[in-house]
């Protein structure tokens, strides 16, 4: 490398917030955090329920113990914890 020259690595560093498992609420929408930290939208306005992969939750989301006792939304969330296990989806395949 020569002197004067821009260096050719660059690194990028990410502000993630480590979120705890569970139901999150922001107004109307609900979300859920897996285990393994992946953020999920569960119901928005509108929608009985959706399934939607986020990057991180919105600002202004609490926890929202409350939310796990809606049977569709706690059916939602076992279903986001069964993808997050290794081989999940292949039970019963050869």
């Amino acid at each position: 490398m020569v002197a004067g020259e821009p260096d050719p690595f660059e690194c990028v560093v990410l502000d993630v917030k480590a979120r705890a498992p569970g139901f999150y609420t922001a107004a109307w929408w609900t979300y859920y955090v897996a285990g393994v930290g992946t953020v999920y939208l569960l119901r928005a306005p509108g929608q009985r329920a959706t399934l939607l992969q986020l990057d991180d939750l919105p600002d202004g989301a609490d926890p929202d113990p409350n939310a796990g006792r809606d049977l569709v939304l706690r059916h939602l969330a076992d279903a986001v914890e069964a993808l997050a296990r290794p081989g999940a989806g292949m039970e019963g395949r050869v």
